[in-house]
């Protein structure tokens, strides 16, 4: 079996020399990160810059064209054993992605019982858990139609917390919210990382990376720019295209 260069258990990703293209174009030049057990990875940048590439590689949805890709020590780059994270990570979109025809404990019971195949009774204790954790007890029976937008996606959230993931990635999970709405998942998220979860964010909220993030990594075309501490890339960024970004986010 394969075995990762590095013997550190520390690490949950690494990904070593990544490249990614679609058809002429190249989104990820020699991409090279880690992400410690437990940290929070805030992945920042223009529109277009790859980052939003680099969170799909690192959970699986994408395939590299080069590098290396581990995940809880598996190499996803050997195709043949990608399939061994799933049902470890969990993912949260832009978009919610709930069923309309169901309640809000629906969608966070249905993978339970069609993929982890658990009991009625024993997904619906889960489910409930998972609500509570997100600050939605008193929703579990609106449809989405009957929740915000906001309150939608802590449910999309809660759905990926009650299959009990060890790594989350949020991929812009706040974007397509009305401003007033974005706090409450802040929150959720901020919560989280309070008590140790693994977490890869691209975001484009910088107080939650400055506050929030262990690492911040500024991509821009494809490549990785500037990284390291919050304190480091927010207060004293070394390079130009950083500097241009943060002033323009601010």
């Amino acid at each position: 079996m394969t075995t990762p260069a590095s013997t550190s258990g520390d690490f949950q990703i690494e990904l070593r020399h990544v490249a990614k293209s679609f058809g002429p174009t190249t989104v990820l030049r020699d991409v090279s990160l880690a992400v410690k057990r437990g940290e929070v990875l805030c992945l920042i940048g223009a529109s277009g810059s790859g980052k939003s590439t680099v969170l799909r590689i690192m959970s699986g949805l994408e395939a590299a064209d080069g590098g290396e890709v581990w995940v809880n020590q598996v190499p996803l780059h050997d195709q043949r054993r990608a399939k061994e994270i799933r049902g470890h990570i969990g993912m949260v979109f832009q978009q919610f992605n709930l069923f309309p025809h169901k309640t809000a404990l629906g969608n966070v019971t249905l993978a339970l019982t069609k993929v982890r195949k658990l009991s009625a009774k024993d997904a619906e204790a889960r489910g409930r858990d998972a609500l509570a954790k997100v600050g939605l007890s008193d929703r579990a029976d609106n449809y989405p139609s009957q929740l915000s937008g906001g309150q939608q996606q802590r449910v999309a959230i809660a759905r990926a917390l009650a299959m009990e993931p060890s790594i989350m990635f949020f991929d812009e999970a706040t974007s397509a919210l009305d401003p007033e709405l974005v706090g409450e998942v802040m929150q959720v998220m901020r919560g989280l990382a309070a008590e140790g979860m693994t977490m890869v964010v691209v975001t484009h909220e910088m107080r939650f990376a400055q506050d929030t993030g262990d690492h911040v990594v500024f991509m821009d075309g494809g490549v990785i720019v500037e990284e390291g501490s919050p304190d480091t890339v927010f207060d004293n960024p070394q390079n130009p295209r950083t500097q241009q970004f943060l002033a323009r986010s601010r």
